[in-house]
């Protein structure tokens, strides 16, 4: 399995078993996402195995609690939380609360992509991109809550005139609405917020984490990102140690397992492939490091 073919989950599989959802042409949905879904007791399921997304999904959270991971790093998020999550995002929901609700807004790619800022705009809306896909997980005031709520709820109403003779142009300038009132909030915010200075260790483990998303697949040792960094294995672990409470081999460890559950849910990939994706020596390697830490084998996970 090539690296190009790693499985991501669009619109359609988002929205599975939301109760409430408006959907245009499997491009664009807004639903509310409710905590009972989350609850085998109460019929739902127990958690949201992790996926890659291939989707701009934004959610408002109105009330309850949750403990998201995005791209390894956890989030708990509350009342006010507003979560951008990009496509290709790696986003695993590992606690939801029963209260929990929130609306939630999915873009497929396809739809988004048909957005482009004006010439003079693409350097700053990239500077905004990086920015917020550094930092997925924002707080809105009760005010910006109503503007965003406001927002979706238009985008929502608009999916439900089925008469309109140009219904996608229409839902396209209601993105771009929302887009608008959503920069405007987070500009403010970004006026009021002082001027951020991380220390030595923070910029070492902002370093690190960039360097686990983008080489976790192949590259499973200390010493190749302490080597990145030009720090010692050891200072590496003490660094995150202090700054996370994890060490080095364990935040790689978590990362490898999530990206192999990720892939293990592709139908047409095999554990083998899954192996040579993740870029184990062989299949029994890395069924041996799966079971140590999931409890189960690949192939019992897949079928679980």
């Amino acid at each position: 399995m090539e690296m190009s073919d790693l499985p991501l989950v669009g619109m359609t599989r988002l929205i599975e078993g939301v109760a409430s959802s408006d959907t245009f042409q499997d491009l664009l949905s807004v639903a509310e996402i409710k905590g009972d879904l989350f609850h085998p007791d109460e019929g739902g399921a127990e958690h949201l195995e992790p996926m890659r997304l291939d989707a701009l999904v934004l959610v408002l959270v109105e009330r309850g609690t949750a403990e998201i991971l995005v791209d390894y790093v956890p989030y708990e998020v509350g009342r006010g939380s507003f979560l951008t999550l990009m496509p290709t995002h790696v986003v695993q929901a590992t606690r939801i609360s029963r209260d929990f609700m929130s609306r939630m807004l999915c873009v497929s790619k396809t739809f988004f992509d048909g957005y482009s800022a004006p010439p003079e705009r693409k350097n700053s809306s990239m500077i905004r991109y990086m920015q917020i896909r550094k930092n997925p997980c924002a707080t809105l005031e009760e005010a910006e809550m109503a503007v965003a709520r406001e927002q979706f709820d238009r985008l929502r109403d608009k999916t439900r005139e089925r008469g309109h003779y140009f219904l996608r142009e229409a839902l396209q300038n209601a993105l771009v609405g929302l887009f608008i009132e959503l920069a405007n909030i987070f500009r403010h915010k970004m006026g009021e917020l002082p001027t951020l200075t991380l220390t030595r260790k923070e910029e070492l483990f902002e370093q690190f984490l960039r360097l686990l998303f983008e080489h976790c697949k192949e590259q499973h040792v200390v010493t190749f990102y302490a080597e990145r960094l030009c720090i010692t294995p050891q200072y590496l672990s003490l660094i995150l140690k202090e700054q996370s409470g994890k060490s080095a081999n364990k935040w790689i460890d978590d990362a490898l397992i999530m990206e192999a559950k990720v892939l293990l849910k592709a139908p047409n990939a095999t554990v083998q492939q899954v192996a040579d994706a993740l870029h184990f020596s062989d299949q029994s390697t890395f069924g041996k490091f799966f079971k140590k830490h999931m409890g189960i084998s690949p192939m019992e996970y897949r079928k679980s």
